[in-house]
């Protein structure tokens, strides 16, 4: 008992070392297994942004040598020459990220509570609508550009007997953004309803007997006060990814339309391209000011979603 005693009262020795008892070498070899992932982001994320930025301060084509320009490059994209381009394309980008985020986050919230019941042939229709997520944007751009050609098409083809005639929407940016919305729409609302999915299956059933006790009995009711509050983490991923791949949008305009008419459907990723190769600086210089307009809304984003889970 005297020995228990004495036991317990002496002090806890500490292996020498770093706090918490962890040798250099435990701290070494943890190290080591992420330094891999620290290298590839340094390699192949921070030095091309760090590059691009460089270059947004230099006036160059390609070939030559490269001259120091300031901001030149900026003031240009902002207030020069390029100025009227850059800004309708900002808001090119701006209006297809407002119209295609609701319309993917919406559709695969529909159909996620859908195809969440017991349904005959519910995993047959799962997997048809997260089908068009495996096919490439430059295949789905290709087959609805030919589907939707107002000449040869087959949806102006089907509407021809109706008396319907189809918008000639290569001569129209306002329909070409919307063909374009349709087509990114198909393509990626597949995801959302799977996390969707993933979320609502989450959720206990006893919850939703416990509202029914309460008097929550229709659909509408049990989704507005208990599925919509309890997947709106999943929302608010949902919205920040798909809005930041809204905004990078380039295969869908490039395909489809070319960015025209006129430019009404020239993305900023597009505006990039086109001055890539004779003004690499001016495209660095609306690479990099891009790259500041994401950072803001995802940070908007962010904090405008950390503020609701705090409430709630």
């Amino acid at each position: 008992m005297a020995a228990l005693q004495q036991a317990a009262g002496a002090p806890v020795k500490r292996r020498k070392g770093l706090p918490g008892g962890r040798s250099l070498s435990h701290q070494v070899v943890a190290f080591s297994f992420v330094a891999p992932v620290f290298i590839l982001l340094a390699v192949f994320l921070l030095y091309p942004i760090g590059y691009v930025v460089y270059l947004s301060f230099e006036k160059w084509n390609l070939l030559g040598t490269p001259t120091w320009v300031g901001l030149n490059n900026f003031n240009n994209i902002i207030f020069g020459a390029f100025s009227s381009d850059f800004i309708k394309a900002v808001t090119v980008s701006v209006t297809f990220t407002l119209i295609a985020v609701p319309a993917q986050v919406g559709l695969g919230l529909y159909l996620a509570v859908l195809l969440e019941r017991e349904l005959r042939g519910r995993a047959f229709f799962r997997s048809v609508f997260f089908f068009p997520m495996v096919i490439s944007f430059t295949a789905a751009g290709v087959a609805f550009k030919w589907m939707f050609d107002p000449l040869v098409g087959m949806i102006p083809a089907a509407l021809a007997p109706l008396g319907l005639t189809f918008p000639n929407w290569h001569a129209d940016g306002m329909w070409g953004m919307i063909i374009i919305v349709i087509m990114n729409t198909w393509k990626v609302a597949g995801f959302s309803m799977i996390l969707y999915l993933a979320g609502l299956q989450g959720i206990s059933t006893e919850l939703y007997e416990a509202a029914e006790i309460d008097g929550v009995r229709s659909a509408w009711q049990r989704f507005r006060h208990i599925s919509w509050p309890l997947v709106m983490p999943t929302t608010a991923l949902l919205v920040i990814t798909n809005t930041i791949g809204s905004l990078q949008a380039f295969i869908p305009f490039f395909v489809m339309t070319y960015g025209g008419p006129g430019g009404d459907t020239t993305s900023i990723v597009y505006f990039i391209y086109n001055h890539y190769t004779g003004e690499t600086g001016l495209a660095s210089a609306g690479a990099t000011l891009f790259l500041l307009l994401v950072l803001a809304i995802t940070a908007v984003q962010l904090t405008i979603t950390r503020r609701r889970e705090t409430v709630a």
